[in-house]
């Protein structure tokens, strides 16, 4: 009977999820002392509510991958283009922020690259019932990620890739992936900020790396 019984027991590391997931509140998931030492134009970019109409903030980015990341970015193109597959420097790059109609926050980047139709990378960041920080894109594809300040700026640090299927969350290997993922947002004043971010992956190293000037909208 001990074995039938365990059997019919859901598997821990398969959790159900809610409907409606919720906008993350950065100021509380990184406490009122590191989001103190943020400026206060990233206090406002990250603010509870400061997204409820889509904002878009241009720029200009350079956009690498290694052999094995631009293969990765086209395999992904299976699953709703959730990484860049192109690459090139001074890429003009659109970035917009704004509502989910089922919870969390749109972030959207249309990249330009010379030579090739528009493309957009699409994902959405999310705190789901367990309060942990997600940013998902099409196909259930996600990152449950950590947030922290450090030196004034916001950075966002990987912790596993999950899958989710319907109400179903299942974790995923690192190792299948383009590898742990790191996300700055730097303020630069004047309205303008630097967004970075790198995968590094545990056998192929890097193989991803953007970084860009955006500025607020006008």
């Amino acid at each position: 009977m001990a074995g039938a019984v365990t059997l019919l027991r859901r598997p821990a590391a398969v959790r159900a999820h809610s409907v409606q997931d919720r906008e993350p509140d950065f100021r509380a998931l990184l406490g009122e002392t590191a989001w103190a030492r943020l400026p206060g134009a990233v206090q406002a970019r990250f603010a509870l509510g400061g997204h409820a109409e889509p904002l878009v903030y241009p720029g200009r980015m350079t956009v690498r991958a290694s052999a094995a990341g631009w293969i990765l970015g086209q395999v992904c193109r299976l699953l709703g283009t959730p990484l860049a597959p192109w690459t090139g420097e001074d890429v003009a790059v659109d970035v917009t922020v704004g509502p989910h109609p089922r919870g969390g926050i749109d972030w959207s980047r249309l990249y330009r690259f010379a030579g090739h139709a528009p493309v957009r990378v699409a994902s959405r960041k999310l705190v789901d019932e367990t309060g942990a920080l997600l940013e998902v894109v099409r196909g259930g594809l996600g990152l449950r990620l950590a947030v922290n300040e450090e030196d004034g700026a916001l950075v966002f640090r990987s912790r596993g890739y999950v899958l989710r299927l319907g109400r179903r969350t299942l974790p995923l290997p690192t190792l299948l992936s383009p590898g742990f993922a790191w996300v700055e947002h730097r303020d630069l004043g004047g309205g303008a900020f630097r967004f970075s971010l790198r995968f590094q992956h545990p056998w192929l190293g890097e193989t991803i790396f953007q970084t860009g000037v955006f500025h607020d909208p006008v």
